[in-house]
């Protein structure tokens, strides 16, 4: 509230970086990403975009400022203006609706989604799918953005992802017999990345990352981006390293911490994949209440796999933790329930994980591996 009311009382003026810190944390140190968290976390409440702004623009380098003229309805004089920090409670809730009102209905209406807005969007969706159709639509329409907006970020951060995953999953034409690889992991044990027609799409999805992290360097899906196309090219130090920058950018990017930690994994340090998992687990609950739709699937099949992680650690009763969190976000979850049964049979509590299992066949069916016995 008080960052918004900062950049309300500016008019239109750009704000630096450290005139922000002095103003909403006076006498106090603060991290380096402070400031983009608060920024990130305002785009949020106002279903703003980094990379496309209505309200919030970011200036490299410079700071911030708003787009939109912040007038109360009637005024054209902006004479009332709410004073910053000192409010009581009755007055905070007053100036909370009076702002609120400046953003949502400034004195001009901003104008709708532009086409390629829309385009990004869906191609953000399509890019979610995982599927080699999806995934060759999603390519088709961030190119058809970036022919007439060649600077969209969005649009090269997706391209970007995009173009490593064909690489990843779909190496081969559509008729061919090799089989791609559901990891990046596996795609480099397998040399599926290292071909020289996958270095050519590695390169230029490089590029297109590159492109975007020099538009917007403080935007975390940027960074990501060139993190992913890193960690392909085998580069796993530097894909680290720029996972952690996405990460300080904003301490909600869960995608970040996920790669981040298969790449601890892939280099061998079990528990500090788990501590990234772990991270991301908790990352993914705070960000459910506004992108749900991204965080669902992964959330519990994240929970799964920490808990099979603690199993290989030596932890059962962290992993039976972990299986039953998962079961109870997601009811008859069946690999949580499958982990949890062995667990529960193999510790002796029979009747338990007898239970577990039939109420799996009855309310999901015959799953492989549900029987305690074994």
């Amino acid at each position: 509230m008080a960052l918004l009311d900062l950049l309300v009382a500016a008019r239109g003026k750009v704000i630096p970086r450290s005139e922000i810190e002095a103003a909403l944390w006076p006498d106090v140190i603060v991290g380096e990403d402070t400031v983009a968290r608060a920024i990130s976390r305002l785009r949020r409440a106002l279903g703003d975009s980094a990379s496309a702004p209505t309200f919030v623009e970011t200036l490299p380098k410079r700071g911030y400022r708003l787009l939109v003229r912040a007038t109360p309805p009637g005024d054209d004089h902006e004479r009332h203006a709410p004073r910053r920090f000192a409010w009581p409670l009755a007055a905070l809730c007053g100036a909370l609706v009076a702002v609120t009102m400046f953003i949502v209905w400034p004195a001009k209406s901003p104008a709708p989604p532009e086409r390629a807005t829309i385009e990004v969007s869906r191609a953000d969706d399509l890019y979610m799918r995982f599927t080699r159709a999806d995934n060759e639509a999603a390519i088709s329409l961030y190119e058809r953005v970036l022919a007439t907006d060649p600077d969209n970020i969005r649009a090269q951060a997706g391209l970007a992802n995009a173009l490593v995953q064909r690489v990843v999953r779909w190496p081969d034409r559509p008729d061919a017999a090799t089989r791609g690889a559901d990891t990046l992991s596996e795609a480099l044990d397998r040399g599926l990345t290292s071909t020289s027609e996958a270095r050519a799409v590695l390169q230029r999805a490089e590029s297109m990352a590159e492109r975007a992290v020099r538009n917007a360097p403080d935007d975390t899906d940027a960074m990501k981006a060139l993190a992913f196309t890193a960690t392909a090219q085998g580069d796993l130090d530097r894909g680290a390293e720029l996972y952690a920058r996405a990460i300080r950018l904003n301490a909600d990017a869960w995608a970040s911490m996920i790669n981040l930690g298969e790449i601890r994994s892939m280099q061998g340090d079990v528990p500090a994949a788990l501590a990234h998992f772990e991270q991301a687990h908790a990352a993914m609950g705070r960000a459910y209440a506004y992108e749900p739709q991204r965080v669902g699937p992964w959330q519990v099949a994240m929970g799964v796999q920490i808990g099979a992680l603690h199993e290989q650690l030596g932890a059962p009763a962290e992993a039976e933790l972990w299986y039953r969190r998962a079961l109870n976000d997601v009811p008859f979850e069946p690999e949580a329930t499958v982990r949890l049964a062995r667990l529960l049979a193999a510790a002796g509590e029979r009747d338990e994980a007898d239970a577990l299992c039939a109420g799996l066949r009855e309310r999901v069916g015959d799953y492989p591996g549900c029987t305690p016995a074994q």
